[in-house]
């Protein structure tokens, strides 16, 4: 039994972990873990962050006693209401630290990969609030599917780039976007919604 769940210096926790990335993105992911604790443990950085979840997400939300659901099961049950955060849903929670940490980066543009939109319209909401030019990658399956969060995205200033190849998906979104931060490590920061992996 692991005892240590502490990453070493080269990504793993014992066997486990590792950076199986494209070596392309090596240089993105350096800047990410060289910058990334010393500025998410700032004092500056959790003073935004914990205002902009009050006064602009709306944190905390409430919890609903679900009285007709409880009677039916005979237990007390409460639902958490993330969908009273503004723009719907939890995905807002990872945005907003993601565009202080690029804003603290010095990145002047935000690209993000959406399958169902709900992170789009996140994305492209924070980036509003910061004035950050943002693109975000969508299947083009998706993109017609879940035309009202193509709207919405589009309402708030982000240019949404169709992923044509292989299942046009979220899969495709990914590596499109994935492909841009390559090309573009210097102004570019990714903030992915997905969980990714080799």
């Amino acid at each position: 039994m692991m005892e240590n769940f502490n990453i070493n210096k080269d990504g793993f926790y014992g066997d486990f972990g590792g950076a199986f990335i494209p070596e392309m993105l090596q240089p993105n992911i350096d800047e990410l873990q060289k910058n990334y604790l010393k500025i998410t443990e700032s004092t500056d950085f959790k003073k935004e962050f914990n205002k902009l979840l009050t006064d602009y997400v709306g944190r905390p939300t409430p919890l609903y006693f679900a009285k007709r659901l409880s009677k039916k099961y005979k237990t007390k049950i409460y639902l958490k209401r993330e969908d009273l955060c503004h723009t719907g849903a939890h995905k807002i929670n990872n945005t907003i630290g993601q565009i202080i940490l690029a804003k603290k980066l010095g990145k002047k543009r935000i690209i993000a990969e959406t399958g169902a939109g709900q992170h789009g319209v996140a994305t492209a909401t924070v980036c509003a609030l910061m004035g950050i030019e943002c693109v975000v990658y969508m299947g083009e399956i998706d993109i017609s599917r879940q035309a009202p969060n193509v709207a919405r995205m589009k309402m708030l200033g982000a240019k949404v780039r169709s992923a044509t190849s292989g299942s046009r998906t979220l899969k495709d979104a990914t590596n499109e976007a994935i492909r841009d931060w390559i090309a573009n490590p210097i102004d570019t920061h990714y903030i992915i919604g997905s969980v990714v992996g080799p």
